[in-house]
C-alpha cells in the first residue's frame, strides 16, 4: 500500500507534488484544530446540560411546592372542625328534607369562606354519602360522569389519603382531594369527598420566568398524555419517551438546531421538557467559533491557491513542453510547434524545446511523405474487397439462368437476362460509392431475378422511408445480404419464406434491415457467423466482405446479426448519413 502511494506521488507533476506536501502538513494542523474544537463543544454541551437541568429541576420543585399548597388546602378542609361537625350532622339527616337543604346551604357558606379567588384552585366540590354534589368557585368545564366516578373510586381506595387525577384530553384540569373521614370521635366514618379543581396551567406558567432561555417551550406530560404545552398540538416536536430519570438531546426541528432538556419528577411522576433554540443563549459564542472555523478554512484554501499558482509559475515551461508532446500524440504537429514557439527560452528548458522542434519537423516530413502511400493502399484494399463480390454474384445468376433454360422457361429466362443486364451495368461501375436509391433499384432487379427462380417458394418485400436519394453508401452492400437471406431462409425452409428489405432515414443515420422467416440458426452456429469463423455454402465471404468495407469507410457504425430457431434471421446495419464520399451530414 505504501509502495503504491509512493509510486503515485512520483508520477505526479511538480506543481501537484508541491501542493500535496502543503496539503498534508496543513491538513494535519487543520485536523488537530477540528478535534480541539469538537472537544471544546462537547465540554460546552455538558455545561449547557448541567445548567439547563438545574433550571428545570428548580422549576419542577416550584411546581411541586404549589401542588403541596393545594394538598395542604385539601387536608385543612378535610380536618376542619366546623366542616366535620356539619358533615356529621348532614350524615344523620334524611334526604330529602328541609333540614338537609339548610345544612347544605350552611356548608356552602363555609366552603365559600375557605375559597380564595385568583388562586390555582378554580373551585371546590363536595359530594356527600347521598351523592349530592355541592360546588363553589369559578365555573369550569363539566366533569364527565365516567371521569368523576373513576375519581371518586380512587379517593375511596385511598381511604382518606390525598390523591391527584388528570389532566386528561377530556378534562384539562387537575382534579385532587380526598375522602373526609370523621375525626371528631376517631370513628373515621366516611362523611363525603372533597374535590379541588385546579388550573394546572396557572401553576406551571407562574414559575416559567425562572427558565433563562427567552424562547423556551415547555412541555409537561404524564403516562396518560400531555398536561401542558406552549404550542399548538400540530406544531409539537417529537418528545422523548416517558421515563424515569433525566437527560438532554440536541435535535433538528423545522430546519433549526434545538436543545431539549428533560427530567422526571418523583413526587408527581410527571415528565418536564424544556425545548429552546440552541443559539438563543449561546448563539454569540457559537458564532465566534464558527467564524474562527470559517476563517481558518478560508485561509487554508487561499494559501493552497497561492501555493498552486506559485508552483505552476515555476514549472510552467516544463508543462508547456509536456502539453506539446501530448498534442503530438494526436497528430497535430503544427499546434504542438506553436506552443513551443510561445515558450522558447535560453535556459535548459529552452534548449530542450528547440531540439524537440527539430524532431517535430523531421517527423512531420516523414508522415506527409508516406500519407499518399497509405491512401493508395487503402483504396487498393477497398477495390479488392469489392472485386470479390462481382464474380460470386455473376456465377450464381448464370447458374439460375442455366436451370431455367433446361426447364424450358425461355421467356422467363429472357426477362431474367434483361434484369441481369441492369444489374451488371450497376455492378461494373468503377465508382466505389452509389446513392442509396440506386442500391435499392439494383436489389429490386436482383429480387426480380430470384422471383423467376423460386416462384411460390419465396415472397419478397422492399420498403423505404425518407429521402434516401440524397445519401451515398458503399456499392454492393445490400444485394449480398438479400442473397444471404435466400440461402439461409428460402433454400432451407420447407414452407414459403418471406425475405424483407427495409431502408429507413433516421435523424443522423440510415438504417438497413434484411430479414427472413426461414428456419433460423442455433446459438453456436450464430456465434460462428457473427465472428466470421464459418464459411456457409459459399456466401459467408459476402457478410465478412461487407463488414470490412464498412469498417474501411466509416469510423463508427452498427452491424448486428440475430437469429432464432423457428423464427428467422435478421441482419441490421446503421451507418452515418453521407452526402458525398467522406462528407457526413
Amino acid at each position: 500500500m505504501l509502495h503504491s502511494i509512493r509510486k503515485k506521488y512520483r508520477n505526479l507533476k511538480l506543481p501537484g507534488k508541491m501542493v500535496v506536501v502543503y496539503f498534508i502538513f496543513a491538513g494535519i494542523f487543520f485536523g488537530i484544530s477540528i478535534i480541539a474544537l469538537q472537544v471544546s463543544l462537547d465540554i460546552f454541551a455538558e455545561k449547557l446540560y448541567e445548567k439547563s437541568l438545574k433550571e428545570l429541576d428548580f422549576y419542577a420543585q416550584n411546581v411541586n411546592a404549589s401542588l403541596k399548597e393545594v394538598q395542604k388546602t385539601s387536608y385543612e378542609l378535610a380536618l376542619d372542625t366546623e366542616i366535620q361537625e356539619r358533615l356529621s350532622k348532614i350524615a344523620q339527616i334524611k334526604n330529602p328534607s328541609l333540614e338537609y337543604s339548610k345544612e347544605l346551604t350552611r356548608l356552602r357558606y363555609k366552603l365559600l369562606s375557605e375559597y380564595k379567588p385568583g388562586s390555582a384552585i378554580r373551585s371546590i366540590r363536595y359530594t356527600d354519602s347521598y351523592n349530592t354534589t355541592l360546588e363553589v368557585g369559578e365555573s369550569s368545564w363539566e366533569i364527565p360522569d365516567d371521569t368523576y366516578e373513576e375519581l371518586l373510586e380512587r379517593f375511596h381506595e385511598a381511604k382518606g389519603a390525598f390523591t391527584m387525577y388528570g389532566p386528561t384530553e377530556e378534562y384539562p384540569y387537575l382534579l385532587c382531594g380526598q375522602d373526609i373521614l370523621k375525626s371528631l370521635d376517631m370513628s373515621l366514618d366516611n362523611l363525603g369527598t372533597v374535590v379541588l379543581i385546579c388550573d394546572i396551567g396557572k401553576i406551571i406558567t407562574k414559575y416559567k420566568e425562572n427558565l433563562e432561555a427567552p424562547n423556551a417551550t415547555l412541555f409537561v406530560y404524564s403516562k396518560n398524555g400531555v398536561i401542558y404545552q406552549d404550542v399548538e398540538e400540530g406544531e409539537r416536536p417529537t418528545l422523548p419517551p416517558f421515563q424515569r430519570g433525566q437527560g438532554y438531546e440536541i435535535v433538528q426541528y423545522q430546519g433549526e438546531r434545538y436543545f431539549m432538556c428533560f427530567l422526571n419528577s418523583k413526587s408527581t411522576d410527571w415528565m418536564y421538557v424544556n425545548f429552546f433554540p440552541y443559539s438563543d443563549i449561546y448563539g454569540q459564542l457559537l458564532s465566534v467559533r464558527y467564524m474562527m472555523l470559517i476563517g481558518f478554512v478560508t485561509a487554508f484554501v487561499l494559501i493552497l491557491i497561492i501555493m498552486n499558482r506559485v508552483s505552476v509559475a515555476i514549472t510552467k515551461p516544463l508543462e508547456q513542453l509536456t502539453e506539446s508532446m501530448q498534442i503530438v500524440e494526436t497528430g497535430d504537429f503544427q499546434g504542438a510547434k506553436l506552443i513551443l514557439v510561445e515558450r522558447e527560452g535560453t535556459d535548459e528548458v529552452g534548449v530542450l524545446t528547440r531540439e524537440f522542434k527539430v524532431m517535430l519537423d523531421k517527423i512531420d516530413f516523414l508522415i506527409h511523405e508516406n500519407y499518399e502511400k497509405q491512401i493508395l493502399l487503402k483504396e487498393t484494399k477497398y477495390q479488392m474487397l469489392q472485386a470479390q463480390i462481382n464474380p460470386h454474384f455473376l456465377y450464381n445468376t448464370l447458374n439460375a439462368l442455366h436451370w431455367m433454360v433446361k426447364a424450358g422457361r425461355n421467356e422467363d429466362a429472357g426477362k431474367m437476362i434483361v434484369e441481369l443486364g441492369m444489374l451488371l451495368r450497376s455492378t461494373f461501375v468503377n465508382a466505389p460509392y452509389a446513392l442509396v436509391d440506386e442500391e435499392i433499384r439494383m436489389v429490386k432487379s436482383y429480387i426480380e431475378i430470384q422471383r423467376f427462380r423460386y416462384q411460390n417458394r419465396a415472397e419478397f418485400e422492399v420498403s423505404t422511408e425518407g429521402k434516401l436519394e440524397n445519401y451515398m453508401v458503399p456499392r454492393m452492400i445490400l444485394q449480398p445480404l438479400v442473397e444471404n437471406a435466400i440461402y439461409y431462409g428460402v433454400d432451407n425452409s420447407a414452407e414459403k419464406c418471406l425475405v424483407r428489405l427495409r431502408a429507413v432515414e433516421e435523424t443522423d443515420t440510415i438504417l438497413f434491415v434484411v430479414e427472413d422467416t426461414g428456419p433460423g440458426m442455433e446459438k453456436e452456429e450464430l456465434e460462428k457467423v457473427r465472428n466470421f469463423t464459418v464459411k456457409p455454402k459459399g456466401y459467408g465471404i459476402g457478410i465478412k466482405n461487407i463488414y470490412e468495407r464498412l469498417k474501411i469507410t466509416y469510423g463508427e457504425f452498427e452491424f448486428s446479426i440475430n437469429s432464432r430457431v423457428g423464427v428467422g434471421t435478421k441482419i441490421q446495419i446503421r451507418i452515418p448519413k453521407v452526402t458525398d464520399r467522406g462528407t457526413s451530414v
